[in-house]
């Protein structure tokens, strides 16, 4: 929808959007905060109403499934009718997984979290739920089970991985997080799968181990993967990550070849990892929203190009905020990238002016380099993160990240920011193994 609107003010396009969702234009990112009651409904997340997309001229199809794509004349196929383009643009996201191998998975009351339909069906069955199991402690299962429990709703984490959030942090700044969730009431069990959903009719318990959690909903956070069935009966190639390959422009490649009249853009495609220079996959708003930019472009005025990225994230998970950029130690030891760290604990104010609280930051060198970060604290996440992000695309080193100069004011910042003692924990390090 980015595309879509960016191009009826930039060209003169005729714009058919077609979307199997029932709605469109909203925040997906903010259904957690109405289920947790922070923000007052999920009509608010709604950036735009139908009716104005009518209004500057797109042709908007919802609740409609596009059956083909034909690339030899330039058409799709949709119940039953061809639709001609001239350039195609290919947004399909994701969906999500549910493991096939746990019994019991068909029973009613069990959901998944993708659309704005999906979280108004939970919010409906939380109205009447006494205990909820979540499987799955990624970003999306973590939010959840903060704003659930928010609700006096007997709520239980459920993650396979032996800490939470493992594809974004390392273990050490887990501990932190799962803390702070069990403080809110949250039982958060890891190093699981469950083994059985049971029940009649509806989900009624969770078999996890030989331990039966009572559950009046489940809900499934298990990840995603993309949604590139269409393309690949297209004939549009696809990666080992899943994704649809393309090239610097957001062309898709065809046996090999990249269409000059198709973009790909948001989840459904593989991107470069700045750090290993591997393809992977990024579920960020952020990094859809760059590539809508990107294609807009292209589509008008272009060339432009799309570059490796370090997929910098942060989320608000209860009353911390959690964020990372660039890679883990974990990813680190997965491309033999060899990395020394940096760690420190601060506040996020003076210690004599009141609000402060605890500031978790945890630095990875590679090389003298920086080459990722991650930062747990309840304010000044996003800024950090955002400021690491740039030092990692700049090379910059633990030298001068000591060298560091910061601003101060006691509402805002500790004299000396964290970020500076665990580059210097790191610079230690380096030094002792010279």
């Amino acid at each position: 929808m980015a595309v879509a609107t960016s191009l009826t003010r930039h060209s003169d396009y005729s714009i058919t959007v077609f979307s199997a969702d029932t709605h469109t234009a909203y925040s997906q990112c903010g259904m957690p905060f109405v289920i947790g009651g922070e923000i007052e409904d999920f009509e608010s997340l709604v950036l735009r109403s139908n009716k104005y997309f009518e209004e500057i001229g797109i042709d908007l199809h919802l609740g409609t499934t596009v059956d083909s794509i034909n690339i030899e004349d330039n058409s799709i196929s949709s119940g039953g009718n061809d639709y001609h383009f001239d350039r195609l643009v290919i947004a399909t996201g994701s969906k999500a997984k549910i493991p096939a191998a746990i019994p019991g998975t068909s029973l009613g009351n069990i959901f998944t979290l993708r659309t704005l339909s999906d979280a108004m069906t939970i919010e409906e069955a939380l109205q009447k739920a006494s205990s909820v199991v979540i499987v799955g402690g990624g970003s999306i299962g973590a939010e959840m089970a903060a704003a659930i429990s928010s609700r006096n709703i007997n709520t239980v984490l459920l993650n396979r991985s032996p800490s939470i959030l493992s594809h974004n942090i390392d273990s050490d700044m887990a501990e932190v997080v799962q803390e702070h969730l069990e403080s809110l009431g949250v039982k958060v069990i890891t190093g699981y799968v469950p083994s059985a959903m049971n029940g009649e009719k509806d989900i009624s318990s969770v078999t996890v181990g030989s331990t039966e959690f009572p559950s009046d909903l489940v809900i499934f956070a298990t990840g995603v993967e993309p949604d590139n069935e269409l393309a690949s009966n297209a004939g549009i190639d696809i990666g080992d990550t899943g994704g649809i390959i393309v090239d610097d422009y957001l062309h898709p490649s065809i046996s090999g070849t990249f269409h000059p009249d198709i973009y790909c853009g948001g989840e459904c495609i593989e991107v470069t990892d700045l750090i290993t220079g591997k393809a992977m996959l990024s579920q960020l708003a952020s990094t859809a929203r760059r590539m809508a930019g990107i294609i807009t472009n292209n589509l008008t005025s272009g060339p432009a190009e799309f570059d490796p990225i370090l997929n910098p994230w942060v989320a608000v998970i209860g009353n911390i905020q959690v964020g990372t950029t660039g890679i883990t130690s974990k990813k680190a030891e997965e491309n033999n990238i060899k990395i020394v760290t940096g760690l420190a604990t601060g506040s996020t104010r003076a210690d004599y002016y009141p609000g402060g609280s605890k500031l978790f930051i945890k630095l990875i060198f590679s090389e003298r380099y920086l080459v990722g970060a991650q930062v747990v604290g309840r304010e000044g996440i996003k800024e950090r993160i955002d400021a690491l992000t740039l030092a990692i695309k700049k090379k910059t080193t633990a030298q001068e990240l000591v060298k560091m100069e910061t601003c101060y004011a006691p509402p805002v910042s500790t004299l000396q920011d964290p970020t500076v003692f665990a580059a210097k924990g790191a610079l230690k390090k380096m030094r002792r193994k010279i």
